[in-house]
C-alpha cells in the first residue's frame, strides 16, 4: 500500500491544476456558477484530504494499519467519483463543444494515469476505471445522445481494464524477480563471509568486522577483546583417521565455540587450517577467560564419533584486551594474542594465556 501510495501521489496535484484550468478556460465558470463552484469545493477538498493523509500516511500506519490502507482506499474511490460525476454532467450538456472536449481529454488522461498508478492493486485499479468513466456512458445512454461517444468510452475502458490485468501481473512477477535477486544477493553475501566447512565466519569477513570494531571501540572508549585458539596435535587426527574425519572433527570445534559465543555482537571465524579466532565487544577479561576456560575443557571433554572410531584432543588458547586508544593498532591487539598463543603451546598446550602489554 505504501507503494501504491507514491505512485498516485503526483496525480492529487493534477487533479487540482487541471480543475481550474478546466473550469475557467473560455468563462465556463460563470456560464456554470453553480455546477462549477460545487465540483471545485467537492474535488478540491478530497484532493486536500488525499494530501493530508499522504502527509501522515506512516504515522497512521504504525497506529492502524486497517484503517490507514482503508482511508487510502476509501478517498482514491471518492475522487473518481467526484471527477466521473462532473464528467458525465459535461457531456449531457447541450452547448460548451470546447469544454465537453477539454473535460473528455483530461478524462482520457486522468484515467490512463491512475489506472497506471493503482495497477499493484488491481481491483482498486479497474473500479477507478469504471468510476471515472462509465457514469458518462449511462447519463448518455439513458439521454439517448452521443451513441457514438458512448461507445468510445466503453471501448477505452476495456481496453484499460485488459492493460490493468496484464500490468498488474507484470508488476508483481517483475517483483518476485526483484525479490529473488535480492535473497540471491544476500545469499551470495552470506557466502562470501562464511566459511565453506564449518559454516561460521571466515577470515576474510573477520578482517573487515574487527577493522569496524575497533574504530567503534575506540570511539565509545570499550573493552575490545581477541581470542585465538588452535587445535593441538591436529595433524594426528588427520594422519589417523583421514581428512575427512578431520573435516568433521572441525565442524565440531566451529559448533562449540558457536554455541558458547553467541551474542549478536559475539565474532566466531575461522582464521586458517585448525585455527580459530573469537572477537568479543564489551566483555570484561575475566569473563573471558572464564568463557574460554569453558570452551577448553569442553574441547577436552569432547570425543567426535566417525563411523565408530573417537576422535579427541585439546586446544590452546591464546587471549588479548584493550580500550583502543590512538597509539595502539588493531594489529597489535592480534599480535599480543598471537603470542599468548604459542606461549601457551611452549607450556604444553590444552592452556589458555593472555597476553600482555
Amino acid at each position: 500500500m505504501a507503494d501504491l501510495k507514491k505512485r498516485s501521489s503526483i496525480g492529487i496535484v493534477f487533479y487540482m491544476i487541471i480543475s481550474f484550468i478546466l473550469f475557467f478556460d473560455g468563462g465556463y465558470f460563470s456560464r456554470n456558477f453553480y455546477f462549477s463552484l460545487t465540483f471545485l469545493l467537492l474535488l478540491n477538498g478530497i484532493c486536500l484530504i488525499r494530501l493530508l493523509h499522504l502527509a501522515f500516511f506512516a504515522r497512521l500506519d504504525d497506529y492502524n494499519e486497517t484503517l490507514n490502507n482503508g482511508i487510502f482506499i476509501a478517498t482514491v474511490i471518492v475522487t473518481s467519483m467526484i471527477w466521473g460525476g462532473g464528467f458525465a454532467y459535461f457531456m449531457v450538456q447541450n452547448d460548451e463543444f470546447n469544454a465537453k472536449l477539454l473535460m473528455a481529454i483530461c478524462t482520457a488522461g486522468l484515467c490512463s494515469g491512475g489506472v497506471v498508478a493503482f495497477i499493484p492493486e488491481r481491483r482498486l485499479s479497474v473500479v477507478f476505471n469504471i468510476l471515472m468513466t462509465f457514469p458518462a456512458c449511462l447519463l448518455m445512454l439513458i439521454k439517448g445522445i452521443n451513441y457514438h461517444m458512448s461507445v468510445m468510452i466503453i471501448l477505452f475502458s476495456g481496453y484499460l481494464v485488459m492493460l490493468t490485468v496484464r500490468g498488474n501481473r507484470e508488476y508483481w512477477d517483475a517483483l518476485e524477480n526483484e525479490n529473488k535477486l535480492k535473497d540471491k544477493t544476500i545469499e551470495l553475501k552470506l557466502l562470501s563471509h562464511t566459511d565453506a566447512l564449518t559454516g561460521i565466519y571466515n577470515r576474510r569477513f573477520f578482517n573487515e568486522i574487527f577493522d569496524f570494531e575497533w574504530k567503534r571501540a575506540l570511539r565509545d572508549q570499550a573493552l575490545l577483546t581477541i581470542a585465538i585458539c588452535d587445535i593441538d596435535y591436529f595433524k594426528r587426527i588427520n594422519d589417523t583417521f583421514g581428512h575427512i574425519a578431520g573435516d568433521e572433527y572441525l565442524k565440531q570445534i566451529a559448533e562449540i565455540l558457536r554455541n558458547t559465543f553467541k551474542r549478536d555482537t559475539d565474532i566466531v571465524a575461522r582464521y586458517g587450517g585448525e585455527e580459530f579466532v573469537i572477537l568479543l565487544w564489551g566483555v570484561s577479561l575475566e569473563k573471558v577467560i572464564q568463557m574460554v576456560e569453558h570452551v577448553r575443557q569442553k574441547i577436552e571433554d569432547c570425543r567426535v564419533d566417525y563411523k565408530g572410531a573417537f576422535m579427541s584432543t585439546t586446544m590452546c588458547f591464546g587471549i588479548s584486551a584493550c580500550v583502543p586508544d590512538n597509539v595502539d593498532s588493531p594489529s597489535m591487539l592480534i599480535t599480543r594474542a598471537d603470542k599468548a598463543l604459542y606461549t601457551a603451546k611452549n607450556l604444553g598446550r590444552n592452556r589458555v594465556e593472555v597476553g600482555r602489554k
